[in-house]
């Protein structure tokens, strides 16, 4: 099942269009959601603004590292790690927007799915990485400073509500430790379909 999955994924026919889809939500996020919040940022700290376009658009070389067959290295363990971490913490954003009370609407819910499928993008990545110690320890600290950045110096994503901030932080920062914590415990264990 595993090589019939990874074979179809080689196939251009379907690279492409997961190129051009990870592309386009790169120009798209920046432009539509993170614009204005981009021109209000100092430049040093836009790397820490845009996070699902930047990791939409970080999967593009990552990926083609996995079809060359160069899949095992630290970028990857660092891609892989954003995808998942904001493909999730989009995906409790909107649920939390509408636990207090927004109407579902079609925007919100085509968000989900999109941002489920950078998930899936981030556990793809996960099967060619067996991650060393120094990786984890270089992921780990990336999206510390991360989470410092969002919640110490104000870079998270703008809110239409920001009542729901509280729990995106703390899910932000759990995440950060608990997925880290997960890899320490996954070092010794073959993480990749590729030795």
């Amino acid at each position: 099942m595993k090589g019939s999955w990874d074979a179809w994924l080689r196939r251009p026919w379907v690279a492409a269009p997961i190129i051009v889809a990870n592309a386009l939500g790169f120009v798209l996020g920046i432009i539509y959601w993170y614009g204005g919040q981009l021109a209000q940022t100092p430049w040093y700290l836009w790397p820490f603004v845009p996070d699902c376009p930047l990791f939409a658009f970080l999967f593009i070389p990552a990926y083609l590292l996995v079809l060359w067959g160069r899949g095992n290295n630290p970028y990857n363990l660092l891609v892989a790690f954003g995808l998942i971490k904001y493909g999730v913490w989009t995906n409790v954003a909107w649920y939390a927007y509408w636990a207090v009370g927004h109407p579902v609407e079609w925007m919100g819910v085509a968000m989900c799915l999109t941002h489920l499928g950078m998930i899936l993008e981030g556990v793809y990545l996960l099967r060619y990485v067996r991650p060393r110690s120094s990786w984890i320890s270089l992921t780990w600290a990336w999206f510390v400073l991360s989470d410092v950045s969002d919640y110490v110096w104000g870079t998270y994503p703008r809110m239409p509500d920001e009542r729901i901030l509280p729990i995106l932080q703390w899910h932000t920062i759990a995440f950060t430790w608990l997925g880290t914590w997960w890899l320490w415990r996954k070092r010794e264990e073959r993480l990749t379909i590729n030795e």
